[in-house]
């Protein structure tokens, strides 16, 4: 890419990226992404002007819009453009989502279009398992409807910026506590939040 990726962007030749891959997805995944990143800032300037456009107060309406718009009817790409789904947690759009809107140490926060109170918690399996334990979600599955009972509940510490807590909780709790998503006596001695689950199991 250089030292310009918008450039490298801009210029379209994505023929050096065959043979690369990443995880699941292969070199043509790779170009045919850099190729729809090319058609983004062709038509709108960047991904934020995009999404923007399609953004009347509701995120997954707006990324649903976006897909439309790219693929129309088609399959592809739907690892990072989903299709629309009333169970898909949308973690990875949670997270870019969460770095792009809000703004302190962590999250470069250059959108002004999204209210930070807006955002969707990004529920990977740390910040699933803490919601269990905390009885923050009753779901038994990751899912859309986890993530938003998650996101409320975090509501109750902030109301207006209920992800701020997503970088510690994944992290310091998550990661860094081994997380299981059940109470056990170890948790009292590495645990942070073993107050607030000792009060849920209590009620």
């Amino acid at each position: 890419m250089g030292a310009s990726p918008y450039g490298f962007i801009g210029r379209g030749d994505f023929s050096h990226v065959r043979g690369l891959y990443y995880r699941f997805q292969k070199d043509k995944d790779i170009i045919l992404l850099l190729g729809t990143l090319k058609r983004v800032v062709d038509e709108f300037g960047s991904i934020g002007p995009m999404l923007q456009s399609y953004y009347r107060g509701d995120i997954r309406e707006a990324l649903w819009a976006v897909r439309r718009h790219l693929f129309q009817d088609s399959d592809e790409l739907t690892f990072f453009f989903p299709k629309p789904s009333s169970i898909n947690p949308l973690k990875r759009w949670s997270l870019y989502l969460r770095w792009m809107v809000r703004k302190d140490a962590i999250d470069i926060g250059i959108w002004g279009f999204i209210d930070r109170c807006d955002l969707i918690m990004p529920l990977d399996t740390h910040i699933f398992k803490i919601g269990r334990c905390t009885g923050w979600t009753q779901q038994r599955t990751q899912s859309y409807k986890a993530a938003r009972e998650i996101t409320e509940a975090l509501k109750a510490f902030s109301p207006d910026d209920p992800l701020k807590f997503d970088f510690f909780l994944c992290h310091a709790i998550g990661i860094g506590a081994g997380c299981t998503g059940k109470r056990t006596p170890a948790c009292k001695d590495r645990c942070l939040l073993y107050g607030i689950i000792k009060a849920v199991d209590s009620r």
